[in-house]
């Protein structure tokens, strides 16, 4: 009896330091993922590959300036590491395949209302997964932002689906995922990778208004600046703007302070508007960049030192959005969702999406499915 009584006693002590310990680490993870922690938590399946997340808090900003930026993405992943998981964990950001195809975008007042609409088109690859991040940074703009998971060359989100499911909670239309699913620090750390798909955002909006997003330029010149200045990747550059301009003149003057390189390898220009309705391209050639006045973007650069260079049926695309905005030179949101899947790929069109600074929201359709709306708003 004595013996029983003293096995019981070993193994109830031990018990207790196991979960004393557990405790700790918890607690401990909880201390130093702060921020990261909340963010992971807040991820949410919209639906099925389509997923939302929040982050407030320090993600990096100022740390990533003060190293002097990153000039390849490959350079990106050991500054994710150090930063977003304090060195504990393993971040890729691979370089995804390039499909032929682009994107569009087009910039219109609003009919009715004092606001400008900002439409845009990704057209990638109908398949992978799409993050949809609102952040409110400590020093710097609130923003929402859209990044394709495949970027950062993880299966990430599909995990996500995966203990969802098991847990018998899977998601659809947006509901929180239960604390069950994430109740172990093994599963929190497993899943903190997410958080780099904040550095690779691809458009946005933010809370002055203004708009921004990555399109191909036509070609494949890499840009790659060195003037001794802040080093930024395409994907990255449009994580600063949204932060840290709240004009298109703020935007086209930080982006000429700043030295480019290429995301992926390829030529990009980026799309910007603000909530004057000032609209832009910006893009860069021999190294040098060059500002074009544009309510419309596709995949064709519009500067005149490379004229009819681009991606396909491009300057097509160019000409039906310029023409259905000089035919309705005011538009609602409805005029720009119907012209968005006017020229979308149904086979490549991953989302679309209509920025409006009239409330400072965002709305999108995913996959080509112009019925169903998901809308998100900075300030809820």
């Amino acid at each position: 009896m004595k013996s029983s009584r003293r096995i019981f006693l070993i193994i109830s002590i031990f018990l207790a330091v196991v979960l004393l310990c557990a405790v700790a680490a918890a607690g401990y993870a909880y201390h130093l993922f702060g921020d990261e922690v909340r963010a992971v938590q807040s991820v949410r399946e919209v639906t099925p590959e389509l997923y939302e997340m929040t982050y407030r808090g320090d993600y990096g900003i100022d740390a990533f300036i003060a190293q002097g930026g990153v000039r390849t993405d490959a350079e990106l992943q050991p500054f994710l590491q150090r930063f977003l998981s304090h060195g504990l964990l393993r971040i890729d950001a691979a370089a995804p395949e390039v499909p032929d195809v682009g994107c569009s975008t087009l910039c219109a007042p609003m009919a009715d209302a004092d606001g400008y609409l900002f439409g845009r088109n990704f057209d990638w690859a109908k398949k992978g997964n799409t993050i949809i991040i609102r952040t409110y940074p400590k020093n710097g703009y609130a923003s929402i932002s859209t990044s394709n998971l495949d970027f950062l060359g993880i299966p990430l989100a599909l995990d996500l689906a995966s203990q969802n499911k098991e847990d018998g909670r899977r998601q659809v239309g947006g509901r929180r995922v239960e604390a069950s699913s994430l109740r172990s620090v093994k599963d929190i750390m497993q899943k903190m990778p997410i958080l780099a798909a904040i550095y690779v955002a691809l458009d946005g909006i933010n809370e002055k208004g203004l708009m921004v997003a990555d399109l191909f330029a036509g070609d494949k010149e890499k840009t790659a600046q060195e003037r001794g200045n802040l080093s930024v990747t395409t994907t990255t550059a449009i994580r600063l703007l949204l932060d840290r301009a709240a004009t298109t003149n703020e935007a086209i003057a930080l982006l000429d302070s700043w030295d480019m390189h290429s995301s992926i390898d390829w030529a990009h220009h980026i799309a910007i508007a603000d909530a004057t309705g000032h609209s832009v391209v910006v893009e860069w050639i021999n190294n040098e960049m060059i500002v074009t006045e544009t309510p419309a973007v596709t995949n064709h650069y519009l500067s005149p030192l490379r004229p009819h260079v681009g991606i396909g049926q491009t300057e097509a695309r160019r000409d039906t959005l310029c023409a259905r905005l000089a035919a309705h030179p005011q538009m609602q949101p409805d005029d720009i969702r119907n012209l968005l899947e006017d020229v979308a790929f149904e086979d490549y069109t991953g989302w679309s999406v209509i920025f409006s600074t009239q409330d400072l929201s965002a709305t999108y359709y995913y996959r080509t499915d112009f019925e169903k709306a998901y809308v998100y708003k900075i300030r809820d």
